[in-house]
């Protein structure tokens, strides 16, 4: 019982955790997922199989990880049917294929040209994640690290909970499924391979882009795809970490650089703030504090995008927050948390989301976790004459997980979501599989 209490509070707590997606030690690991569903319209069918396989070595001062994505996966035409089985590495996942693909649509959701009946997939690109990372991490003295790499994840703060991998309840919270232009796996916009000059900056999301739309780009993670420095001193008495990176897609005539400090003076609250994109107009700063220890943890976070910003109507402020605590007199761990998203630009009223997290332990192997969000996308009254809102998404998501043994952990999932966009077209889909991970 102990054991699988600790893995579930790790997993409800794992927000605060610097390296929530890279490994924090030493190890091989390995998770497979085979699972099916139905892509929005489609029919049930199989999606396929995905393998994802990280490993870190530490050798003297040096710290080596990395990791590789690739899958089986079934590809679907902008019907939502099945085409073609792909191998390959993959950006793909169970939570992005529950969308389909995005095919051969241009149009997007509000688009005066496009038909209300746009591309059912339009929210597809919101949900892929890495398919490879390579990290070199230098510690040329104690406590100081100089790393390069593709995800470094440095962190500091909590919430908002995004972008962990897809079998975590956390790729599933995001921010109740808004959609977002900003892509966290590497911190810039779209691509993670090759990204252009300038793709770094960050656009904020306007009713109409998508069928929900909501989410802007919290920049708790000062160190992502970038070089980066920094002091992290951990002690009995005191927790401070300060750290810089320049962000990749940097260029010498519109610079930009993220800085990143946390601070824990005693063992019952950390205060955090970073800032993205230091000396640009499109910068985004964040701050959190977490309070409270063992059984009641309260975090707190406020943030900006587009914060220098000339223009008088792109900017978008966040604030949130949740409240990990275990029920009193029994062993069951909740998570309720609340967020709210408003916009410069006066035409756009707020978004807001909020959800629950609930963690108990069946017996000393097998574990239930269950995730439930609702979310309402934010509306232009330029809708005068349509009968068009902000839309909503109601998302539900149980799982069961069962310790074979102490090297492999065996998780099944349903994950269902309705989304009503904010053209009144409602939209349903689920999936449902299995994962096995085990450490090597």
């Amino acid at each position: 019982m102990k054991k699988i209490l600790t893995v579930l509070s790790a997993v409800i707590f794992g927000t605060a955790v610097a390296s929530a997606q890279v490994l924090s030690s030493q190890q091989m690991k390995n998770t497979a997922w085979i699972g099916f569903g139905a892509p929005i319209d489609g029919s049930a069918t199989f999606y396929g199989f995905t393998d994802t396989f990280q490993a870190r070595f530490d050798r003297g001062n040096f710290t080596i990880e990395g990791m590789l994505n690739w899958s089986f996966l079934a590809n679907y035409d902008n019907e939502g049917d099945v085409d073609n089985f792909v191998f390959g590495t993959s950006n793909g996942n169970p939570l992005s294929l529950k969308y389909g693909t995005r095919g051969s649509s241009s149009y997007h959701a509000g688009d005066n040209t496009a038909p209300t009946n746009y591309n059912n997939q339009v929210n597809v690109s919101n949900t892929i994640q890495d398919s490879y990372y390579v990290n070199f991490i230098w510690h040329p003295k104690k406590n100081f690290d100089i790393g390069v790499g593709t995800k470094l994840n440095w962190q500091v703060g909590p919430a908002p909970r995004y972008g962990n991998w897809l079998w975590e309840s956390d790729a599933h919270v995001r921010q109740g499924g808004f959609s977002t232009s900003y892509d966290d796996r590497s911190g810039s916009a779209f691509q993670t391979s090759s990204e252009a000059t300038g793709s770094y900056k960050f656009n904020v999301d306007k009713p109409g882009h998508a069928d929900v739309v909501g989410f802007i780009p919290y920049a708790n993670k000062y160190a992502k795809r970038a070089l980066g420095v920094r002091y992290n001193y951990n002690s009995k008495d005191l927790k401070f970490q300060v750290g810089a990176a320049i962000p990749n897609g940097f260029n010498t005539d519109d610079p930009a650089v993220n800085l990143g400090i946390q601070v824990a003076p005693v063992n019952w609250l950390s205060i955090a703030a970073t800032l993205e994109g230091a000396f640009e107009e499109k910068a985004n700063f964040y701050s959190g504090a977490t309070i409270g220890a063992k059984n009641f943890i309260l975090d707190l976070y406020i943030a900006a995008d587009s914060l220098f910003s000339d223009a008088d109507d792109d900017e978008a402020y966040g604030l949130g927050a949740a409240i990990n605590f275990i029920i009193p007199n029994t062993k069951i761990n909740l998570r309720p948390e609340i967020g709210f998203n408003f916009f410069e630009n006066s035409h756009y009223d707020f978004a807001w989301y909020t959800g629950a997290e609930l963690s108990f332990a069946i017996n000393n192997k097998t574990g239930f976790n269950l995730w439930g969000s609702w979310a309402q996308g934010s509306k232009d009254d330029r809708w005068t004459d349509k009968d068009w809102n902000g839309g909503h998404i109601l998302n539900l998501r149980p799982e069961l997980t069962y310790d074979f043994s102490k090297n492999t952990t065996f998780a099944v999932y349903a994950d269902f979501e309705q989304r009503t966009a904010f053209d009144g077209e409602n939209r349903k889909c689920w999936s449902s599989g299995v994962f096995m991970t085990y450490i090597f």
